[in-house]
């Protein structure tokens, strides 16, 4: 009888330190010419030049996105030739935000915060292409 009080003490003990499992999000890696650069907080200088910076290397990296969007559309099972569309149109869309955001880095903060044309550049780029997965709210099943 001992034996089982004892097991039974022991178990919930156990079971109530545990408390419920829960899991973590991952924030993905941004390099820190981005995370500065995104930062609301940063003094108007230090934004400046770290927008200005991720906007000249997105203009002259855009190019990369035409090698990049194939292959990993091959790599998850897709369609080369889909993979090409989307490398073209993500090469010209960094290209043309990078152009953006040398043009526009020296306006000063708004009231709603500074202008912000792009979230990332060449370096973190891969940290933020993969969209976050759809919930499909249409299949409930208990």
């Amino acid at each position: 009888m001992e034996a089982r009080t004892i097991v039974l003490i022991s178990v919930g003990v156990f079971l109530g330190l545990a408390g419920p499992v829960r899991a973590e999000e991952k924030k993905p890696a941004v390099c820190p010419i981005c995370h500065r650069a995104n930062d609301q907080a940063s003094s108007y200088p230090q934004r400046a030049g770290t927008t200005l910076a991720r906007g000249a290397m997105n203009t002259a990296f855009g190019w990369t996105e035409l090698l990049i969007q194939p292959s990993q559309e091959v790599k998850t099972g897709g369609n080369l030739v889909a993979g090409i569309g989307n490398g073209v149109g993500r090469a010209a869309k960094r290209t043309f935000l990078g152009v953006g955001e040398i043009f526009t880095c020296w306006l000063p903060k708004g009231q709603q915060g500074y202008l912000s044309l792009n979230t990332d550049c060449p370096i973190c780029m891969g940290t933020h292409h993969a969209p976050p997965p759809a919930k499909n709210t249409l299949d409930k099943r208990p």
